[in-house]
């Protein structure tokens, strides 16, 4: 056997340790081509090698370059990310993609698709990222990635994900009668059991700023206010959709954070405000904290969390960009309140339903209305709870980012817990969990 031939075995053994990790996902069709083709390569490589013998010294030079560009080809696919979602990005990775699509055709898009798997996972790539990022944004009058874009002129850190109903759902004109149904349902259930349900819906944050967004079609085509709108008109149910009020206040100061997708301690103040004027028709003798009680302060960093540490913003956070490019963009000063009273208030995290510490809290507040009240929300309840448990003696808070408004999920604590008050709070992002709140044949 020629030693070229056994050179190019030994490449193509290198070869084939770099698609190690493609093995466990591409069929033996695809892998078999593999290495043909890397063997060919090999082959071809150490052939055009060959040809050097004859040349002068810097031809040698020429050898080494070649030899290591061909190694650092490799690098990258040793290793491949096999997490679901990126760290610090708030995205799940591309997965491998199938031969052919869920209706049995031919996946001609394979190509795309795997390069997509390949660039969301291999060796370096986290690395790269704020390399990347930096570039990109030095050059560009907007910065663009997978989580996000920064608007330059106006430093805004954004994401479509956040803009409203339809970004998350294929939404029909028919579902409105499915929201409406499952929310009078749950309504239902609550008069029954001498509760009173209150839902506080976040309105969209594009509407916050005073320039066009990038994603004109997503932004028009929100259908969210639309179903709104049919649930105050064929249902019972008492909803709170704080919008008119929120534009107000942002005339004086930011509602919402620039580089994350939260409203900002007044926004939720506006919100928690305009619930407890709802709450207080049916209960008079409820306690409204009221603005001018607390003492105000002002800081440009995000927190979006009721007792969380200030940072960047998570909007920000996911663009990776160097902290001093991050210090320029955070320009923006946010209102921010102490409570003299916040001593007073205890609070407890308590393990919910998958076991886990630290999502759910529990609020009891002395001075406040002896009622019980039941809080279930998405992140943006992070910080009505900034507010919330004052009103009341006994609080409690779900966080329902992964429990998706399942009735059946939350029946059981409601029989265990007694709320008097059960107020569901998230934004229109979150709205079309609602269409599977019950199973098609749960009963009412």
């Amino acid at each position: 056997m020629k030693k070229r031939t056994i050179i190019s075995l030994i490449l193509t053994a290198g070869a084939m340790f770099g698609t190690y990790k493609l093995w466990h996902h591409a069929s033996v069709l695809i892998f078999i081509s593999l290495l043909i083709l890397s063997f060919l390569l090999a082959y071809k490589i150490t052939d055009y090698i060959a040809d050097f013998k004859t040349l002068k010294q810097q031809s040698r030079i020429e050898i080494v370059f070649l030899v290591v560009f061909f190694i650092l080809l490799f690098i990258p696919m040793s290793y491949i990310n096999p997490a679901e979602k990126a760290k610090g990005e708030n995205r799940y990775l591309a997965k491998w993609p199938s031969l052919m699509t869920e209706k049995g055709r031919l996946n001609y898009n394979i190509g795309k698709n795997v390069n997509e798997w390949f660039s969301d996972r291999f060796l370096g790539r986290r690395e790269l990222i704020p390399i990347k990022t930096l570039l990109y944004c030095s050059l560009n009058k907007t910065c663009e990635t997978k989580t996000g874009k920064l608007y330059k002129q106006y430093n805004i850190v954004t994401d479509s994900a956040y803009f409203g109903i339809t970004s998350k759902s294929q939404y029909k004109d028919s579902d409105k009668f499915i929201y409406a149904e499952n929310l009078q349902k749950f309504s239902d259930y609550c008069d029954k059991n001498n509760i009173k349900l209150y839902v506080l819906i976040v309105p969209r944050r594009s509407e916050f700023f005073d320039y066009k967004l990038f994603d004109t079609n997503v932004i028009e085509s929100d259908k969210a206010e639309d179903v709104i709108e049919y649930i105050r008109e064929n249902t019972n149910v008492k909803l709170v959709f704080p919008k008119s009020a929120m534009l107000e206040a942002n005339k004086q100061t930011p509602v919402f954070y620039k580089t994350d997708h939260h409203w900002t301690k007044k926004g939720s103040y506006i919100g928690y405000y305009e619930l407890m004027k709802e709450i207080k028709k049916d209960f008079p003798y409820v306690k409204i904290l009221e603005e001018k009680s607390f003492t105000p302060y002002y800081d440009k960093r995000v927190k979006y969390w009721w007792n969380s540490k200030f940072s960047d913003g998570q909007g920000l956070e996911h663009l990776k960009l160097p902290k001093f490019i991050n210090k320029k963009i955070l320009d923006t000063d946010y209102l921010y309140y102490k409570n003299p009273e916040s001593s007073k208030l205890q609070t407890d995290k308590f393990t919910n339903m998958e076991g886990l510490c630290g999502y759910d809290e529990e609020f009891y507040y002395p001075d406040g209305s002896n009622l019980r009240t039941m809080l279930i929300a998405n992140s943006f309840g992070r910080n009505l709870v900034e507010f919330l448990p004052y009103s009341f003696k006994h609080t409690i808070r779900f966080y329902d980012n992964y429990r998706h408004l399942k009735f059946e999920t939350y029946k059981p604590f409601i029989t265990e817990y007694k709320p008097d008050i059960v107020v569901l709070n998230f934004s229109t992002i979150y709205m079309p969990v609602l269409l599977k709140m019950y199973d098609k044949n749960e009963e009412k």
